[in-house]
């Protein structure tokens, strides 16, 4: 670990985490739940969840079906002001709305196919699941937010560290856990010992779930400020009267309906049409957190520097190539996919930190429940439309590739051209107009220290 980076934590230790008092209780709590949170989702989300998904008899297609349906699910958000709101203490039915999610999306789930065999029954049996699993708990969900929202600290500086922090926890953890569960699973040396190890995986997921759940409830839930009641159509309107909010928030639905174009379907492409292992997939991932401890510095100065939103838009516009040469990559130009992934995860750390921040650096203090539910519900419809856009794409030619260009291609490959279409377009959004996104009060810090930059470089001269 760079030494200034373990300077900079052991001076936070004290500072953003301990439990010294509630709200550092808070924040320690959060990020010991955020490390086990990337611990267990390891194995029931990502290039696992895909694989379970296959060996249970889907196509690329059904995967693609499967993987929408959560943020379907998630719309029910709406409804989260309406319901939360009558709840002086929301911490219970909370708790009680994320078992009943895990108990449908582990359990029921990985038991399911035991009793159903056809696979077209199980797309039914699978949707119908994940889909009770997210319409029931989508309203319960933004309470969380809200909920160690109240410890996250104030300072932007503070805050940045804090984020960054949640990022290498979760990073390493997962990290940690990928490598080592995926070179067991390319060692297993039989299809049905392989689907034998990866649902054990899930019920152990669920254990997790639990110890992250009796953590949780440690920290204090402070008394949320008192809201007007909403009738359910102004959770639609109130955005509209917090201008630099809601332009925040279309960045956020941009980026999940970019994000989303091929969310479970190239990793279903990079096993099944690529046959990379496991081991291969997920140690870029695991790559990805090294570069993460190596260039956080880096990418917090750039932060400082150039904004949260124009940082956001200038990796993305780095980003673009990447996508550009995924669409060309095929077995006979697989040496590719390192290459681009190093250079995917040295950006991604700029992509995450800056975005990490963007819920947050506009959020009003006033009418959060509605505010959170909305940028909730906006963000997974559009999370939504992209994965049903790209399910579209991928079931054009589906698991036959089609000779095109001088190689086979399969139409999955060409939601990397749709994803740096819209890269583009957004990152000149944000890099060209990044004031508009962006707190007077943090323009004005960046302008003043960019004279401050150029008057030190004059005088040099």
């Amino acid at each position: 670990m760079p030494g200034a980076f373990a300077h900079s934590l052991c001076r936070d230790c004290h500072d953003i985490f301990g439990f010294h008092d509630e709200d550092a209780k808070g924040r320690t709590v959060y990020i010991f739940c955020v490390i086990l949170n990337a611990f267990y989702n390891v194995f029931i989300t990502g290039v696992f969840y895909t694989g379970f998904l296959s060996m249970n008899g889907m196509s690329i297609t059904d995967a693609g079906i499967v993987t929408f349906i959560p943020y379907l699910g998630n719309l029910f958000s709406v409804f989260s002001s309406k319901i939360l709101i009558r709840f002086k203490r929301r911490k219970p039915i909370m708790i009680a709305a994320k078992i009943y999610f895990y108990v449908m999306y582990i359990l029921a789930a990985t038991v399911m196919p035991q009793f159903v065999h056809d696979p077209q029954q199980r797309l039914y049996w699978f949707a119908a699941i994940v889909f009770l699993a997210y319409a029931l708990y989508a309203p319960f969900d933004p309470g969380f937010v809200i909920w160690f929202y109240r410890f996250f600290p104030q300072d932007d500086a503070r805050r940045s560290r804090y984020l960054l922090y949640q990022q290498i926890a979760a990073s390493v953890m997962a990290s940690v856990i990928l490598i080592f569960s995926s070179v067991i699973t390319d060692a297993v040396n039989s299809a049905e010992n392989q689907r034998a190890l990866i649902e054990g995986l899930r019920y152990f997921a669920f254990v997790l779930v639990l110890l992250e759940i009796a953590i949780q409830v440690q920290a204090k839930e402070y008394p949320v400020p008192p809201e007007p009641p909403l009738r359910l159509g102004e959770i639609f309107t109130l955005p509209l009267r917090y201008k630099k909010f809601m332009y925040c928030t279309l960045v956020m639905f941009a980026w999940n309906y970019m994000l989303n174009l091929n969310n479970g379907l190239w990793h279903y492409h990079l096993l099944n049409h690529m046959h990379f292992s496991y081991t291969l997939i997920n140690s870029m991932s695991v790559l990805g957190t090294f570069i993460l401890l190596v260039l956080s510095g880096f990418w917090q100065r750039v932060l400082a520097r150039y904004s949260w939103i124009r940082t956001f838009g200038l990796a993305q516009l780095f980003w673009v190539p990447t996508e550009l040469l995924f669409f060309i990559m095929s077995p006979e130009t697989a040496w590719l996919y390192v290459p681009l992934c190093v250079v995917q995860n040295i950006l991604n750390v700029g992509v995450n930190l800056s975005y990490a921040n963007v819920l947050y650096i506009n959020l009003p203090r006033d009418n959060e429940t509605a505010l959170i539910a909305f940028n909730t519900l906006g963000r997974n419809f559009c999370a939504f439309l992209g994965l049903l856009t790209g399910t579209y794409v991928s079931s054009l030619t589906g698991d036959t590739a089609v000779r095109t260009l001088g190689m086979d291609v399969y139409s999955v490959q060409y939601t990397c051209l749709m994803r740096a279409a819209a890269l583009f377009i957004l990152g000149m959004i944000l890099v060209l107009r990044w004031r508009t996104f962006t707190p007077d009060a943090d323009a004005a810090a960046i302008d003043e220290a960019s004279g401050i930059r150029k008057r030190y470089k004059n005088f040099r001269r």
